[in-house]
């Protein structure tokens, strides 16, 4: 079985969670426009590379937690 890239995971866990995180405050956080996150859990919109990276470092913040 092939390991996921990093996009599949953020977008993964964003479907998957989005239930339970504030989508506002980690726009906020990664300094990105209000909406990406509810567009891509909502409508499937695809989000930018640069963000996807910086999800990630954000959601490995608080699996380190």
């Amino acid at each position: 079985m092939k390991k996921k890239n990093v996009r599949e995971r953020v977008e993964d866990w964003l479907k998957s969670h989005s239930h339970l995180i504030n989508k506002n405050a980690f726009e906020r956080e990664i300094n990105v426009s209000k909406g990406i996150i509810q567009k891509h859990v909502k409508y499937d919109k695809k989000i930018n590379d640069l963000h996807i990276k910086e999800l990630y470092r954000l959601i490995k913040r608080f699996k380190d937690i």
